[in-house]
């Protein structure tokens, strides 16, 4: 009965997708929708994928745009990259901006321009050229930041989050979270504000305020 089940399922996933390529072989634009959305492509245009299960990959030299339950990618992309999920995990390249929103996040790749991500959790990782805003509960900063990190630790009555910083903050930038816990590998370049429920035990030189009852999303000047 089971096999039965998989099998209906599967068939009706198949049944559902749907491709499309729209406009001229320079700008050719591709879409990809249905319960499972995936597939290499080569679109010399923009791409828009959008279905329950989201795997992106190929080369993209305009746009790309995912929406998902579970989305994952490893695209080249050379326009503006946009994705939208629940559980999201992008390890491409991007040239463009880049914008993210999802529940749970793992992002490992090249970002050629600015990166604005809000979620509850994420990992990011890899070379992010531009500058990165980012709000959220949770955030590990694990790669190289070449231009200021803007963080802002999201929720209200004390649920201001974390933030670790393990990676490279080139030209330093703004954290606000519950807790900041800067490890001793981090190497951070710049001015660096931190505001936090207690001082991160970190070595290197930064500015510091105590965060109290404020919410750091009511705080001005971050």
């Amino acid at each position: 009965m089971k096999s039965v089940l998989l099998i209906a399922v599967s068939t009706f996933a198949l049944a559902a997708c749907s491709y499309s390529a729209s406009g001229p072989a320079d700008n050719r634009s591709i879409d990809r929708a249905g319960l499972v959305a995936s597939g290499d492509v080569n679109a010399t245009g923009s791409a828009e994928y959008a279905g329950m299960i989201v795997d992106a990959g190929g080369n993209i030299e305009r746009d790309l745009s995912l929406s998902g339950a579970n989305v994952a990618s490893d695209a080249h992309v050379g326009g503006n990259l946009n994705i939208e999920g629940a559980r999201i995990r992008f390890t491409g390249r991007v040239e463009g901006r880049t914008e993210i929103s999802g529940a749970s996040m793992y992002l490992n790749g090249y970002f050629g321009d600015n990166v604005e991500v809000m979620g509850a959790w994420a990992t990011i990782d890899g070379d992010v050229v531009g500058e990165l805003n980012a709000i959220g509960t949770r955030f590990n900063l694990e790669g190289r930041f070449a231009a200021p990190v803007h963080i802002v630790g999201g929720g209200r009555e004390g649920r201001n989050g974390r933030v670790v910083v393990t990676g490279s903050l080139e030209q330093g930038g703004y954290i606000c979270a519950s807790r900041v816990d800067i490890r001793q590998q981090a190497e951070i370049s710049g001015p660096l504000t931190v505001i936090a429920e207690a001082r991160p035990d970190w070595d290197g030189t930064f500015e510091f305020q105590f965060l109290g009852h404020r919410d750091c999303e009511d705080i001005t000047g971050g």
